[in-house]
């Protein structure tokens, strides 16, 4: 698991309070709804659950952190706060509504043919509040750490879930939504395929890659960051994979350390994962570390060993798809014939 990947920054979109004023009249006239009934939440609950069958048979009550809650009982227009709802809803069979990006930096490109019709209403971080009361949802999908101070406001919008869970695993956070549109047999079934799809490419690469250690690094900031082996979920946790030695290298109490390309010879690695984060100056930073003698002359560079991933996926893909997808790339890049 990333820890750091937990974290968030709130940043207020502008133009937040002329936002409210339009809210506040749609709320005269009659077309907004709070959704928020004044109940209180089960003591210690941290994720929505259902509460109890509502009056009105086309909604049902659901109990959250902000207290119960009326929400549609089949919801039909779904938005996301949170990036990794588009990743949830996607594998629940559910295209969203309108959702927010990763980072301004667009819809990610493994989920983005499936969101072809979905509304961008900003960023995670920079939330476009407008953009998304005239995408009319008619239930969103929120983050504690990101979206309580402007929960009011999304609440107005349309019924607000707010879900306290980024620091559970990928697996709970994905069931936790699938409960919310009664799917939790199609999120058990997914995660079942899942763990399946684990076990074969750990078998693979138990046959084929034993002996074979490997150096986890990533390009960020224009840097070469050496990620600790003890932060990454995949790699050398349940596919089993040996990491190159790192001994010598301090990483100051932090999951990664900016390394100079002098300290590859140290690492030299039979096989290497770097994760590229978008932008010209990293992929300057990279094209100028793989034009030195140094880079050609490591084990895995001679052998073609080298793979370039994209961050918006191995950083940012912590639902179903993404998650599946880094295992189809890992396998890819050890068994290309696979």
């Amino acid at each position: 698991m990333f820890p750091y990947t937990r974290k968030f920054k709130h940043k207020f979109s502008r133009g937040v309070i002329g936002l409210l004023g339009v809210i506040m009249l749609r709320l005269v006239v009659g077309c907004s709804n709070s959704g928020n009934n004044g109940g209180s939440s089960a003591a210690g609950s941290t994720s929505p659950v259902p509460a109890k069958t509502a009056e009105n048979t086309d909604t049902r009550i659901i109990s959250t952190i902000k207290g119960d809650i009326e929400i549609p009982a089949h919801p039909k227009k779904v938005a996301g706060m949170l990036y990794v709802f588009a990743d949830h809803l996607l594998a629940l069979g559910i295209e969203p509504h309108a959702m927010v990006t990763y980072n301004d930096l667009g819809f990610p490109q493994y989920l983005s043919d499936q969101m072809k019709d979905t509304i961008v209403i900003g960023s995670g971080e920079a939330p476009n509040l407008e953009a998304l009361l005239e995408a009319e949802p008619d239930l969103i999908l929120a983050s504690k750490t990101l979206n309580e101070a402007n929960y009011e406001q999304l609440s107005r919008i349309a019924p607000t879930i707010l879900f306290d869970n980024e620091n559970e695993d990928d697996w709970t956070r994905f069931r936790q939504t699938a409960e919310i549109f009664g799917k939790e047999t199609v999120a058990d079934q997914v995660h079942a395929d899942y763990e399946s799809k684990i076990a074969a490419v750990r078998n693979e690469l138990a046959a084929t890659a034993a002996t074979e250690t490997v150096a986890y690094m990533r390009i960020q900031d224009k840097q070469l960051q050496l990620i600790q082996p003890e932060d990454n979920f995949t790699l050398f946790g349940p596919l089993g994979l040996t990491p190159a030695s790192t001994e010598g290298i301090d990483f100051k109490d932090s999951w990664n350390v900016a390394i100079s390309e002098e300290v590859l010879p140290e690492l030299n690695p039979d096989r290497m994962f770097i994760i590229l984060r978008p932008g010209d100056s990293n992929q300057t930073a990279l094209d100028n570390i793989m034009s030195t003698s140094i880079w050609a002359n490591l084990t895995a560079v001679k052998n073609k060993h080298v793979y370039i991933g994209d961050a918006n996926l191995w950083f940012a893909g912590y639902g179903p798809i993404g998650l599946s997808k880094v295992i189809d790339e890992i396998s890819n890049a050890y068994l290309p014939e696979s």
